[in-house]
């Protein structure tokens, strides 16, 4: 991700996660699907923090597109640190930013993703407009 991008997000969390052995594939690195599950757990965690309550059948944030790169493979054991950002709002979407790297050096970026969610109506499977009160989240209010 291009750094004016990153710099136009806030960062809303950051995560410490340890590698799991499991997680380790044939090729003696981390599966590329372990990356995305460490992104969702931040974000999952987040919206947790935001008390959206996605068992009341209400509606919520849902993820409509990501698109990962990866930069480095990570190999067992490793602790992570995961940086999760807000940022380019729409009318029913916006946009997350998130980073997983080296807890000892953040200098080793292992993957970053973009994300868009969309604000949907759980029950009726559709996209609603974001609500303000989490408008005023993601503008830092």
């Amino acid at each position: 991700m291009n750094a004016s991008l990153k710099d136009s997000m806030r960062l809303v969390r950051t995560d410490r996660m340890s590698m799991r052995w499991g997680e380790m594939d044939s090729l003696a690195h981390m599966n590329n699907v372990a990356y995305l599950r460490y992104f969702e757990e931040s974000r999952v965690a987040w919206f947790n923090d935001l008390e959206i309550d996605y068992m009341s059948k209400s509606e919520g944030p849902i993820l409509g597109t990501i698109t990962c790169r990866y930069i480095k493979s990570a190999v067992y054991p490793a602790t992570f640190s995961v940086t999760s950002y807000v940022g380019r709002l729409s009318k029913s979407s916006f946009a997350m930013y998130h980073q997983l790297f080296n807890c000892s050096d953040e200098s080793e970026v292992f993957a970053e993703a973009e994300a868009v969610l969309v604000w949907a109506d759980i029950v009726a499977g559709k996209s609603r407009p974001v609500p303000d009160w989490f408008r005023a989240v993601i503008q830092g209010e």
